[in-house]
């Protein structure tokens, strides 16, 4: 909302108040649109003698009436439309052509030189680079922004393994994915696979509680995802307690390397070729060797 006032000989504090109500009253309406008043006064205060103080308007009710000259109104420019210098997450890959909104795009794209203004020579120009460059954009990988989030929020847990602390187990796929269920992700027993290391683990073994255990899952299979899970003895007897606290912090380098761990990257693979035959820990665990 905007205001201009037509001030006349003699300024007065009640036309910033009447200005302030009609904000009030444009802001109460949430119109998404922006307001343009023009006002004036019903009746001009006398002009104040040179050498004395103003006097207050208020004294003089009628010195506080104001009428609308102009009155304008216009909506919203809607969103812009850039080219990308640069793959931005969540908006796109560079080069590419899209709409985002005005307040995205002046104080973070056009700022920080992450993408232009799309203008008739620029769309031209950048259509030309983006042909040249064909074969080395072709060859980037380019993990798709909704993978990155879903492997933001599975690296960032740890999970709590319930295994029974009276019947006998071993760690595999069906414990595994009970325990991702109970903490809110479900997911296809072909797409959950144990390190070396986890599938070998068997109890009730009370000197594995809290130990840290490490697995992976693949979406789309594209998207290796490692994971952590922590050992948690259970029982059907509610006065049998957890012997460790669920909720853990993530943990750090030197804790990993306590269970005989090391911190791993998910992995992306251009096409979906992450099965059941393909060996998805032992590719893991080179991978992080070599790291």
């Amino acid at each position: 909302l905007s205001i201009r006032c037509r001030m006349l000989p003699a300024c007065s504090r009640a036309l910033v108040r009447s200005a302030e109500r009609l904000c009030q009253v444009a802001t109460t309406n949430q119109t998404p649109a922006r307001n343009t008043f023009v006002l004036q006064r019903i009746h001009a205060a006398p002009v104040t003698p040179e050498g004395l103080p103003q006097r207050d308007p208020s004294e003089i009710r009628e010195l506080e009436r104001y009428e609308v000259v102009d009155y304008e109104t216009s909506k919203p420019a809607g969103p812009l439309k850039v080219i990308l210098l640069e793959d931005v997450e969540g908006v796109g890959h560079q080069f590419d052509v899209v709409e985002v909104n005005r307040k995205l795009a002046r104080t973070n794209l056009l700022l920080g030189k992450k993408a232009v203004y799309a203008s008739p020579f620029d769309l031209k120009y950048y259509a030309d680079m983006k042909e040249k460059m064909k074969d080395e954009l072709a060859a980037r990988v380019r993990i798709p922004y909704a993978l990155l989030t879903v492997g933001r929020e599975l690296t960032s847990l740890v999970v709590p393994l319930r295994v029974n602390m009276e019947n006998k187990w071993q760690l595999d796929r069906r414990i595994v994915k009970t325990s991702l269920r109970q903490v809110g992700v479900d997911l296809l027993d072909d797409s959950i696979f144990l390190s070396e290391g986890a599938s070998s683990i068997t109890g009730p073994n009370f000197d594995l509680e809290a130990k840290l255990v490490r697995f992976y899952v693949v979406v789309s299979q594209q998207y290796v995802i490692p994971m952590l899970g922590r050992v948690a003895h259970i029982s059907a007897d509610d006065s049998k307690q957890v012997l460790a606290p669920e909720k853990q912090k993530q943990p750090t380098v030197a804790d990993l390397a306590k269970h005989g761990l090391v911190s791993e990257e998910p992995y992306y693979h251009k096409s979906a070729e992450i099965g059941n035959e393909f060996d998805v820990a032992t590719f893991m665990r080179n991978r992080a060797a070599k790291k």
